[in-house]
């Protein structure tokens, strides 16, 4: 296991890690210092403090000329050591989107030669049906539900093996087949491969994991599979307001709570809200995102602020019901290839529904933090014109494709060896989301269960300690943020369960 964070993004294209980063800017903090002391030494000398032949070695002239040629030498020192340390985070960041790119490219080219060879019949209609029953059965083996439709061997592999969905390498493959199938899907109806790498992702951008997952989508569809249905959501009681060292706020129950209300001017006001501390940093957000262990809501919601000028978090979990076949659970994978394929999923509906019952205006200032496919309504939430979104923190979101806004301040947290994030493909063009990854387990034996350890929550949560700890100016200025939008004074929680409805 590392505590190494590698940071990428946010509008730069360098990628180091936090220490690196960190390291520039105490380098950049101390030139400033020094050309400030310069600056005042310059004053000194011109109050007549100067080179005169009767100098002595111990005058004041002579203290002031040597004070000024230290401080010249920290400044040159300071600025080299940050100039050659931004070089090699450019450099690694060139070297990086090199060979992301060429991924790309060799992806886009092998994908449409497997499409070309395969037949028509078996790409366009068994393929995408094996492809969502295949991810239905592996994630419930991955999370250990009993029985297990896989055969017992594949089962009993993928749970003692859990490095074998967890390796980086493999990691990176799937990112690239997410991005690529949609070549296939083209290189099988026979479209030339330079017409379909001009409609892919170094292309104009009109394919990529959308366009893959809404052929899925389609094709699980015609066969019964994956359908949406209304949703409905009502809230919950948390039993206390218990606030423990992490600052998690309230607990989750499965208790129906207060009804909602309509307030004046047709706004939603709900009941049954409890107070919650401001959270202090990322691991407090990532600590209150509602998980399956909570056995209750999949949504929770905060105010901040006075009632006339109120700001929201809203904290999103990932996906409960793995199984294609339809339940009353909207975060199910009916919704996860819905959201994927940017189509409005059960639990964006409900989430959006949640947001109306809490008494959340448009143009009130929202932060949406999602795990999993909560982390993918939140960036889809963020790129959507209905909300005021003021800020976005994703854990382990296949939402690399989703389009937010560039200047939007916004942190996506992927574990090397998690696959999840890699579902979504590569990142959107223009994506201005400041990256946080780390190696969870880095060679060393996993310390979750599954099939798919890394993308659990908990452990995500103590990657978000780590950003706390983090020296990088960029984590510090989310951080500060974070602090002006939420305050110091108490706030309102309540929780959210949401069904699906026929």
């Amino acid at each position: 296991m590392t505590d190494d964070l590698t940071i990428s993004g946010g509008g730069s294209s360098l990628v180091a890690t936090d220490t690196v980063f960190a390291e520039m800017a105490t380098m950049r903090r101390l030139q400033g210092d020094a050309e400030a002391w310069q600056s005042r030494l310059a004053g000194v000398r011109g109050l007549g403090v100067g080179a005169a032949p009767g100098w002595q070695p111990d005058g004041l002239g002579a203290c002031v000329f040597t004070a000024e040629r230290a401080v010249d030498q920290i400044i040159e020192h300071s600025r080299e050591v940050a100039d050659r340390l931004g070089e090699a985070a450019e450099r690694y960041g060139r070297l990086e989107d090199g060979l992301q790119a060429s991924l790309r490219g060799t992806g886009a080219w092998l994908g449409h030669a497997l499409g070309t060879l395969a037949p028509l019949l078996l790409r366009s209609l068994a393929v995408p049906a094996v492809m969502v029953a295949g991810s239905s059965l592996l994630a419930n083996a991955a999370l250990g539900r009993s029985p297990s439709p896989l055969p017992p061997l594949v089962a009993d592999a993928l749970r003692d093996n859990p490095r074998r969905l967890s390796n980086p390498a493999v990691v990176a493959l799937v990112r690239t087949l997410a991005s690529s199938a949609d070549d296939a899907a083209l290189g099988a109806l026979g479209v030339p491969y330079p017409v379909a790498a001009l409609l892919g992702d170094d292309g104009v951008g009109a394919l990529g994991a959308p366009s893959s997952a809404l052929a899925v989508l389609i094709a699980a569809r015609t066969a019964g599979l994956l359908r949406e249905t209304p949703v409905r959501v009502h809230q919950v009681s948390p039993p206390g307001a218990g606030r423990g060292p992490t600052g998690s706020g309230v607990s989750v129950g499965r208790q129906p709570g207060p009804a909602t209300s309509t307030g004046p001017g047709g706004r939603t006001a709900a009941g049954g809200m409890l107070p919650a501390s401001p959270p202090a940093g990322v691991a407090a957000l990532a600590e209150r995102i509602p998980s399956l262990t909570d056995d209750g809501g999949q949504v929770r919601v905060e105010r901040y602020g006075d009632p006339e000028h109120p700001s929201w978090l809203v904290y999103i979990g990932g996906t409960v019901e793995w199984s294609p076949l339809a339940s009353d659970e909207p975060w199910d994978m009916a919704s996860n290839v819905a959201a994927v394929a940017e189509q409005e999923a059960g639990s964006y509906r409900a989430v959006q529904q949640a947001l109306h019952a809490a008494g959340v205006r448009p143009g009130d200032p929202l932060v949406p933090i999602g795990h999993s496919q909560g982390g993918l309504i939140a960036a889809q939430l963020a790129a959507s014109a209905d909300w005021n979104t003021v800020g976005l923190v994703t854990f382990g979101a296949p939402a690399g494709q989703v389009v937010v806004p560039a200047e939007l301040p916004a942190i996506a947290v992927e574990h090397a060896e998690d696959i999840v994030p890699a579902l979504g493909g590569t990142s959107a063009e223009g994506d201005g989301r400041l990256y946080v990854r780390r190696e969870v387990f880095a060679g060393a034996a996993a310390t979750a269960d599954g099939a798919l350890p890394a993308h659990q929550l908990v452990e995500y949560r103590g990657t978000a300690e780590l950003i706390d700890e983090s020296p990088d100016p960029r984590l510090r200025d989310f951080r500060a943020r974070l602090h002006d939008l939420v305050g110091d004074g108490e706030g309102q929680t309540g929780v959210w369960r949401a069904d699906r409805v026929g």
